[in-house]
């Protein structure tokens, strides 16, 4: 890390909807620090990508659904990070509970913003409002209320230019670039935070909620 991207930064990840089932899991790399965000059993938890046994990566794809297991010797971490299946532990590892729980994963930390994940290296440090600034985090936070549903990219302009002559409000907050079409569409494009290849960037084009105006005759 360097003091220009400290290890309390906070990086936009994903959204909820990409976490929402067991074992779905999304990866980012900050500086030279691979991170994991992942739902273990209804729980959503962070963590550097790191088996502590070898130190190899245990999810090298950066999405998917998954058991948290080390493709090296077979280990599975819990949500807490201890490692409870390893094979072959009565006669290759020999590990007791105080054992595996020193070879717990290093801990990252994870914060919302609404509906959208947010991930940083660091376990303390400034909140994610603290770094957006309250104003910011509370609109972030509103829009991805207002925009729950994913939609293609022609639905939201495919690029923004859709020759429709209406404006683009367009921000920033943390790595994410924001364009709003109030009412009708809102495009997040991710960068990849420093020192992560272009494979962490995403793009997302989401509509707002269907409204039914029809009445009962």
């Amino acid at each position: 890390m360097t003091e220009a991207m400290p290890d309390t930064r906070w990086f936009y990840l994903c959204t909820e909807d990409d976490l929402a089932v067991p074992n779905a899991f999304v990866t980012t790399r900050v500086g030279a620090v691979p991170l994991v965000a992942q739902n273990l059993k209804g729980r959503v938890v962070a963590f550097r990508n790191v088996c502590t046994h070898r130190f190899a990566v245990i999810h090298d794809d950066p999405s998917g659904c998954g058991p948290l297991r080390c493709p090296y010797h077979g280990w599975t971490f819990d949500a807490e990070g201890v490692p409870v299946g390893l094979p072959f532990n009565p006669t290759d590892f020999q590990l007791n509970a105080e054992g595996r729980r020193r070879l717990a994963l290093n801990p990252a930390s994870l914060a919302r913003c609404g509906r959208l994940v947010f991930v940083r290296v660091a376990t303390e440090g400034p909140s994610l409002e603290e770094q957006l600034g309250s104003g910011l985090f509370a609109r972030l936070s509103a829009l991805s209320e207002d925009f729950p549903r994913s939609g293609e990219p022609g639905e939201t302009g495919d690029g923004l230019d859709d020759g429709s002559g209406e404006a683009w409000e367009r921000f920033e907050a943390a790595n994410l670039r924001v364009a709003l079409r109030p009412g009708q569409a809102l495009r997040l494009e991710a960068l990849p935070p420093p020192g992560a290849a272009e494979r962490f960037a995403r793009t997302g084009n989401f509509l707002p909620a269907h409204t039914d105006t029809e009445r009962p005759a």
